[in-house]
């Protein structure tokens, strides 16, 4: 019997400190809701060696090796949020904080990727480290998070595991909200992109065609808002730098913060939110296209130098 992707799923689990590459002892983190495997990829780098003599390859020698995965999923949980900013703290109870802040070194992780048919294929990938996170939320839709991340090494078995199915919540385009700056809600914004990169490098040594380490590199952070047309105030004069237009001599100034909120609008034990909060704000382009046939719409580019915080309440104490 052929694969179908009812019968395939990916759970993961973070690995240990200075375990980069071996498999996590507990696999049991949903990604969240909807979840699917855009890409699984995996790469021999193949050198083919061509000689005087002949006009064919005389031979192929497999490299390095290396894969790429990107899961695509219904924003649920927060526990992803610690693959790309590293630290997180619990604190306190009905509901609990979790507060996930930037370090400069990040666990990697583990994904049990399995796919039952008349057999099991297990494929334990290990030595994970996201690359790129982007989180979207448009009017009339769910809203959805692509992780992209790259890997190591695998362990592939026919060892079966128990599939973990996601606990909390859907969140959807009702329950977010933004910011610019933070305690200054924007009104009918149609949709926000946030896209997160981390550039992980990896590092491979003689004596081996597997990775032993990876270390991320330069952070950045950038969003894209389409916000319904109201007045000059907010977005154009930002990038402007006046009210009146741009200057010869003066920059605009950078914008303290940004925040993106999603939350269910409950209070105490019942209360599940995320809250991110971007520090150091600029536009980077703005566009106003202007149709008679179409409600005016404003399309601006923003970039971010910090991701501040990312802080989530929720009944669970500490990261499962």
């Amino acid at each position: 019997m052929a694969g179908i992707p009812a019968i395939s799923y990916a759970n993961y689990g973070f690995e240990t400190s200075g375990g980069f590459g071996t498999v996590s002892t507990s696999m049991t983190l949903s990604f969240g809701h909807g979840v699917k495997i855009s890409t699984l990829t995996r790469k021999n780098n193949v050198e083919k060696i061509y000689g005087l003599g002949a006009p064919n390859a005389q031979k192929n020698v497999p490299r390095q090796f290396d894969g790429a995965l990107s899961v695509e999923f219904i924003l649920s949980n927060p526990w992803f949020f610690k693959s790309f900013l590293g630290a997180e703290t619990s604190t306190g109870s009905s509901p609990t904080t979790h507060t996930f802040t930037e370090q400069n070194t990040v666990l990697s992780f583990s994904v049990h990727n399995e796919i039952k048919t008349d057999t099991v294929s297990a494929a334990n990938l290990l030595g994970c480290k996201t690359n790129t996170l982007t989180i979207t939320a448009a009017v009339n839709e769910l809203a959805k998070v692509r992780l992209d991340a790259l890997y190591a090494n695998e362990a592939h078995s026919s060892t079966t595991a128990a599939h973990t199915t996601e606990t909390f919540d859907v969140f959807s385009f009702q329950h977010g909200s933004l910011e610019f700056p933070d305690t200054s809600t924007i009104a009918e914004v149609q949709s926000v992109e946030i896209t997160m990169t981390q550039n992980p490098e990896y590092i491979w040594g003689l004596g081996s065609r597997l990775a032993k380490a990876a270390q991320i590199k330069q952070r950045d952070y950038s969003a894209k808002l389409n916000v319904a047309f109201e007045d000059s105030s907010k977005f154009l004069e930002e990038i402007y730098g006046a009210s009146t237009g741009p200057t010869a001599t003066a920059s605009p100034a950078e914008t303290a913060t940004m925040e993106l909120t999603f939350t269910n609008g409950l209070t105490g034990a019942n209360t599940r939110s995320i809250v991110l909060l971007f520090t150091g704000v600029d536009i980077d382009e703005e566009s106003l296209p202007q149709d008679v046939t179409a409600t005016i719409m404003e399309d601006v580019s923003v970039h971010m130098r910090d991701l501040t915080s990312v802080i989530a309440q929720n009944s669970t104490t500490e990261v499962p």
